[in-house]
């Protein structure tokens, strides 16, 4: 059967979409594309992941309207592989995470709760394709963070009988996967270290109106900022214990701007801040490698952060670990996550439980998510 993959993360960047081959439980991918947002949905977007200027209205809307675009970017997919809709037995939508809150603290009477928007029924009615979506609910129902979901199909994907591997995704925030050799399900461990490329991509985009730093490239010219570094090393998130998770909702626009109000940006070289944000991105990937994991044979880098060869160098040397990209691994770094979707998927419709105990910290095994049809 042929299957779809949507994800869209907390860098914001757009639609990640892949073409999937599933014969035998076996999953080849077959295509991939990123359908990029508008710089105005972006901003829409980012302004109502912070409580402080999210409006019900516009939530509501932006959840059809990120649906309009899964389905473009599906559009733009098949167009590329010269498929047509009746040629997909499923799509498996992650959607996008407007609020995560796995320990209901967030607001007065909170209790445990994640939002992902990205109408299943609206995709579902433009296509004619099954959906399964709304991945998170379950696990959290479950006394799970809902989070990180990807170290199901990294273990169905990609275990090995002689390596102990850590799989580390990059993108707004960063996450790891822990399997070491010979590991069974339940052995497997995972979590969110903390920032990936929220901050570095804000404040280039802030100071030098690109993206993203391309290669690492500003951060490889500037020089570390020891008082600005001092102060993003007193994240209590980085020391927590796992299982944990967390998301723009705590790295917001509002968090960035008043941090470099209260440590005066201004007065530096703007390369220097580049610099100092991707030593700490570095540094809390690589004390999670120090601190938490044992024996580490290979880190295997994906997202967007598997490029920035600034950031690649500084978690190895922090880490003293042998670091490679996806890509040298023979993944697609960038395909990663929508195909994990795509596993997830499948197991929603074979009735399999697919999320990992020892990663959310769930009570039980859940089959995980919601199917359209």
């Amino acid at each position: 059967m042929l299957a779809i993959g949507l994800m869209s993360g907390t860098s914001l960047d757009g639609v990640d979409a892949c073409l999937v081959d599933i014969k035998n439980g076996k999953f080849k991918l077959l295509d991939f594309i990123t359908y990029p947002y508008e710089a105005s949905l972006k901003e829409r977007i980012m302004r109502n992941l912070s409580n402080e200027t999210a409006k019900l209205a516009e939530v509501s809307s932006l959840n059809f309207e990120l649906a309009y675009e899964f389905v473009k970017a599906i559009d733009v997919l098949l167009k590329k592989s010269n498929r047509k809709y009746k040629d997909i037995s499923f799509v498996a939508s992650h959607g996008q995470t407007i609020w995560h809150d796995p320990d209901g603290v967030k607001c007065e009477n909170a209790v445990p709760n994640t939002l992902q928007i990205g109408s299943a029924s609206v995709i579902n009615q433009l296509t004619g394709i099954k959906v399964v979506s709304n991945f998170r609910c379950k696990d959290i129902a479950a006394s799970g963070q809902g989070a990180p979901l990807v170290p199901f199909s990294e273990y169905y994907l990609y275990r090995s009988k002689n390596k102990n591997l850590v799989f580390q995704n990059i993108g707004g925030i960063s996450n790891l996967t822990y399997i070491k050799k010979n590991a069974k399900m339940d052995d497997v461990f995972s979590f969110d270290n903390g920032v990936g490329n929220i901050m570095i991509d804000y404040f280039t985009n802030k100071y030098f109106n690109m993206p993203f730093d391309k290669d690492g490239a500003i951060a490889s010219s500037g020089k570390v900022i020891d008082e600005v570094l001092d102060y993003l090393k007193k994240d209590e998130y980085i020391y927590l214990p796992y299982p944990k998770s967390t998301g723009r909702e705590k790295y917001s626009k509002e968090f960035m701007e008043d941090m470099a109000s209260k440590l005066n940006f201004e007065k530096y070289d703007k390369k220097d801040i580049i610099t100092t944000i991707t030593e700490f991105t570095a540094f809390s990937i690589g004390y999670s490698y120090l601190n938490f994991l044992k024996d580490i044979d290979l880190a295997i880098i994906s997202g967007g952060g598997s490029h920035n060869k600034y950031l690649m160098k500084r978690i190895g040397e922090i880490a003293k670990v042998k670091v490679i990209s996806g890509d040298e691994y023979g993944i697609n770094s960038d395909a990663k996550e929508a195909l994990a979707f795509t596993v997830l998927g499948y197991m929603t419709l074979k009735k399999k439980p697919s999320n990992i105990k020892s990663a959310t910290g769930a009570k039980e095994d859940v089959i995980l998510g919601d199917i359209t049809i």
